[in-house]
């Protein structure tokens, strides 16, 4: 068994909603071949791509950086089999975030900014012992001084049902015009959940992320802590823009942007610090299904799935049937919370 070199919040939700496709994904030797990514894995990224590229253009000047201009992003982010697609289907989602004014405000937050934004980074550390690792959107220093962590979010784009919008938003909107269809319902207002807060001059939701969406609040507590902010600080500023997407006849889906803006409880974030010391204290003893199995039982569990991922080995050389090797393929993704 492998032990991995950090968690990261996806590798975490990961462990708790299903840990054998944790153990096939991160901690056998010969791991299963890795999903290509589908379109609905690429829009997000394809999205990142526009936007990111977009906004550090207007901010550093065109080719400043050779790494965040468009083609570097886009190319590095979305697979090739997905890249006709994604290409006009990013672009879509970003006009339709444009069009929502969503853009122009935060680029005028980050013109503000007290420090340089920055934009797409890897950050390391460890908290408590366990090694962790992150890739925040943006981070930021807003005018009145906040720490600011913002993601992005497309939720339900390739959906036949689509995705409503988290609870919890400062701000929702229409990212079409009336010319293409009526309003959504409740455009332009905040969501009933949502009390503003005075935050040191900035205005923010008084409730907690975690009240929103609790993976969301696991994510942007593990990025701020590796940004340097400390375990349980209530003064950090964390920011969602997410695009609820809702299917539309003959073309990409209707999208609406919901503006989220407030913080993460020390509640929330000491808890999840036991958590991923929990986590990790199994991996690193070897004690993997320690939920629902003995110590022995839970070793033959991993002997078992070790076995079952060498299949793989086996198909390259032809001496198994594919759809033998799609059995003990990976998952990803967050679970649903």
């Amino acid at each position: 068994m492998r032990l991995p070199t950090y968690l990261s919040p996806s590798s975490l939700s990961l462990w708790e909603s299903d840990r054998e496709a944790f153990f096939l994904k991160h901690l056998i030797e010969n791991r299963p071949p890795r999903i290509p990514q589908t379109d609905y894995m690429s829009i997000g990224s394809a999205f990142d791509a526009y936007v990111k590229a977009e906004l550090h253009s207007a901010l550093f000047g065109i080719g400043s950086n050779p790494s965040f201009e468009f083609d570097a992003i886009f190319t590095e982010q979305v697979e090739e089999q997905n890249r006709d697609w994604a290409l006009g289907a990013g672009k879509y989602a970003f006009d339709a975030y444009r069009a929502t004014r969503s853009y122009g405000e935060l680029l005028d937050d980050l013109l503000a900014s007290q420090t340089a934004p920055e934009f797409e980074f890897r950050v390391d550390g460890s908290v408590m012992g366990v090694p962790l690792m992150g890739k925040p959107d943006l981070r930021y220093i807003d005018a009145s001084g906040a720490h600011v962590i913002l993601d992005w979010k497309v939720n339900g784009f390739c959906s036949k049902w689509g995705a409503s919008p988290y609870k919890g938003f400062r701000m929702i909107r229409d990212g079409w015009t009336l010319a293409d269809g009526k309003p959504s319902r409740g455009v332009g207002k905040a969501h009933k959940m949502y009390k503003p807060l005075d935050h040191y001059g900035l205005e923010i939701g008084s409730h907690f992320l975690e009240e929103t969406c609790q993976d969301w609040a696991d994510q942007l507590s593990i990025y701020g802590w590796m940004l340097g902010e400390i375990v349980g600080a209530e003064n950090v500023v964390v920011r969602v823009d997410q695009l609820a997407c809702k299917p539309r006849a003959g073309g990409f889906p209707w999208v609406r942007v919901a503006n989220h803006c407030c913080r993460i409880s020390e509640g929330w974030q000491q808890h999840l610090v036991k958590r991923l010391m929990n986590c990790w204290e199994s991996i690193t003893s070897g004690f993997i299904f320690n939920d629902t199995m003995s110590r022995e039982e839970s070793d033959d569990r991993c002997e078992i799935l070790d076995m079952r991922a060498s299949v793989h080995e086996e198909a390259k050389t032809g001496g198994i049937e594919a759809w033998v090797c799609e059995i003990s393929r990976e998952t990803q993704g967050f679970r649903k919370r």
